[in-house]
């Protein structure tokens, strides 16, 4: 499937864009939502260096490297060694919760939680509700200046959203797609119209 939007100069040159889902934070992994100013990591960057050398696109090697600003990265290196400059992008944080950032699942009501988790209009009080993230993302999609190669680093639920623009589906898709931390996928775009190449490809490294 794809998504098309209005043909642009810029649309119509070929992206192919590489999204790396970053681990989660320690405390999302121990049941909680993120606290506000804690991030996420990526830090075996020759894993993901081997990766893209043996896929054989055929594509060069990524000209920009874009990481969410919740996310901490160290060791990006192309396969000369050199390390790889990166640009930090706001927009591709993960979701926004608010007054609940930090706060152990276990401690918002049932009724609450459950209109987190499934209804795709519910936002805690200062957040993003799932379709105002899932719209944030397209529109970063839509409007940031790529193309040739490049390569997002962003948490799980940002490359999962990003699969979903590009499948033309609504953040309730969301809930049917898989992306582990530590795996790569690939989105590309030619005159305007998205595909999905690859998802979740393990990278391996740190749990």
């Amino acid at each position: 499937m794809t998504a098309s939007a209005p043909v642009s100069a810029r649309s119509s040159k070929p992206l192919w864009l590489y999204g790396v889902a970053a681990h989660l934070p320690q405390a999302v992994r121990q049941s909680s939502l993120p606290a506000r100013d804690e991030r996420g990591f990526f830090r075996h960057g020759l894993s993901l260096t081997s990766f893209l050398t043996q896929w054989g696109t055929g594509a060069v090697w990524p000209s920009v490297v874009l990481v969410a600003d919740d996310v901490e990265v160290s060791g990006l290196v192309s396969p000369e060694g050199v390390l790889l400059a990166v640009q930090r992008v706001p927009a591709l944080c993960d979701r926004v919760y608010g007054a609940w950032h930090g706060q152990a699942l276990r401690d918002i009501a049932a009724e609450k939680l459950a209109a987190l988790l499934q209804d795709t209009d519910f936002a805690p009080p200062g957040g993003e509700s799932a379709r105002q993230f899932q719209a944030r993302i397209g529109a970063w999609a839509e409007g940031a200046d790529l193309h040739g190669t490049a390569l997002f680093l962003a948490r799980p639920a940002v490359v999962r959203a990003m699969a979903v623009h590009v499948l033309g589906g609504d953040s309730a898709l969301t809930q049917k797609l898989d992306c582990a931390p530590a795996t790569l996928s690939l989105f590309t775009r030619q005159g305007g119209d998205w595909r999905l190449r690859m998802m979740g490809a393990p990278l391996g490294g740190e749990n």
